[in-house]
C-alpha cells in the first residue's frame, strides 16, 4: 500500500518549528542570564590563530653616535609600529632613528598579523657620546741635528739622494748644529716616523735659511710629508703635502720660520722629506704639532 502524504501534519510541524525559534529568541532577550552570542555562528572560513606573531629586533649603532638602526626579526607578522622612545615613530619593516641627545631611550616594536593579533618587544638604547682620544704626536729623531755627524743617521735614504751634511756655522742653525744642503742639490733628508693618528691635521714646524753662493741663482728649499717611498718617481703619488721656499722671497743669511700643514689621511706612518735646488740651503729644529 502506498503511503499517503498528510499535508496537515507537514504544516503543523513547520509551525511548531517556527514557534520554537521565536520562543528561544524572546527568552534570550528577556533573560539577561542567557548569552545571546552563544547562538552566533562563526564567520565563514574562520579559524584559530595557530601562529600568533612574535615581535623581536636587534640594535646597531650607526656612524654617528646619535644614530641607530633596528633589524626586524619578528615572525608571523604583517605590519609593524616602531616607537623609538623620543617621540618618533615609524611603520617600516626595519627601523632607523637619530636621537636628539645623550640618554637612555626605550624602543618598542609592535608586530601585528592579518588576524589583528599583536606582540610587543622593548629594548633600552643608551646613547653616549664617545670620548675622542688625544691625537698622537710622532717623535722625530735628531730633530735638531745636535749630535754632530751622528745626527745624519735617522735621515738617510740612499735611494733618494746623498745624505745631508752637518754644519756648525754661525747663523745657519739653532743649538749646536744644523743640516746643510749644498749647492749641488744632490743631498736629501728623509726620515720615516710613526704613531700618526689617521685623518688628523698636523703642522710640521722648522727653521731654514739660504746662503747666497751662486750669483743670480734663485735657490729653493722643498719640505714635504710623504708616504713611505723608495724612489723619486713615487714622489708625486706619495706626497701628503709640500711647501717650497725660495731665496728671492726669504732672503739669505738669517734663519726663518717655516711650517707645513698636512693631513695624515689613512696613514699611521709618514716620512719627512726635504731637498734643495740651485743654491745652498739649511734646515733645523723640526717639530710636529697637532692642529685638531
Amino acid at each position: 500500500m502506498k503511503n499517503r502524504y498528510n499535508i496537515k501534519t507537514y504544516v503543523s510541524q513547520k509551525l511548531m518549528a517556527a514557534l520554537l525559534v521565536v520562543t528561544c529568541a524572546m527568552a534570550t532577550a528577556c533573560d539577561p542570564s542567557i548569552d545571546a552570542l552563544a547562538f552566533d555562528l562563526p564567520d565563514a572560513n574562520s579559524q584559530d590563530d595557530k601562529t600568533p606573531p612574535t615581535a623581536l629586533f636587534t640594535v646597531s649603532e650607526g656612524d654617528d653616535f646619535l644614530s641607530f638602526t633596528f633589524a626586524n626579526e619578528s615572525v608571523s607578522a604583517t605590519s609593524y609600529l616602531w616607537d623609538y622612545g623620543d617621540g618618533n615613530t615609524a611603520t617600516s619593516l626595519d627601523g632607523m632613528n637619530t636621537y636628539p641627545d645623550e640618554g637612555t631611550y626605550t624602543v618598542t616594536l609592535t608586530a601585528t598579523d592579518d588576524l589583528g593579533v599583536s606582540s610587543t618587544y622593548s629594548e633600552e638604547v643608551v646613547v653616549v657620546e664617545p670620548e675622542i682620544p688625544p691625537t698622537s704626536i710622532p717623535v722625530i729623531l735628531e730633530a735638531g741635528f745636535d749630535n754632530g755627524n751622528d745626527s745624519r743617521d735617522p735621515w738617510r735614504n740612499s735611494d733618494l739622494g746623498g745624505v745631508i751634511q752637518i754644519t756648525s756655522s754661525n747663523g745657519y742653525h739653532e743649538g749646536s748644529y744644523g743640516a746643510k744642503l749644498p749647492t749641488s742639490g744632490d743631498r736629501i733628508g728623509y726620515q720615516l716616523i710613526g704613531e700618526f693618528t689617521p685623518n688628523k691635521t698636523y703642522q710640521l714646524n722648522f727653521k731654514y735659511a739660504f746662503r747666497d753662493q751662486i750669483e743670480d741663482a734663485n735657490g729653493s728649499l722643498n719640505v714635504a710629508m710623504v708616504q713611505p717611498m723608495t724612489d723619486l718617481s713615487q714622489f708625486d703619488d706619495n706626497a701628503m703635502g709640500m711647501i717650497t721656499f725660495t731665496e728671492d722671497v726669504a732672503g739669505a743669511g738669517a734663519l726663518a720660520s717655516g711650517a707645513l700643514v698636512f693631513n695624515s689621511g689613512a696613514n699611521t706612518s709618514l716620512a719627512i722629506f726635504f731637498f734643495n735646488a740651485d743654491d745652498e740651503a739649511y734646515i733645523d729644529s723640526f717639530e710636529i704639532i697637532a692642529l685638531e
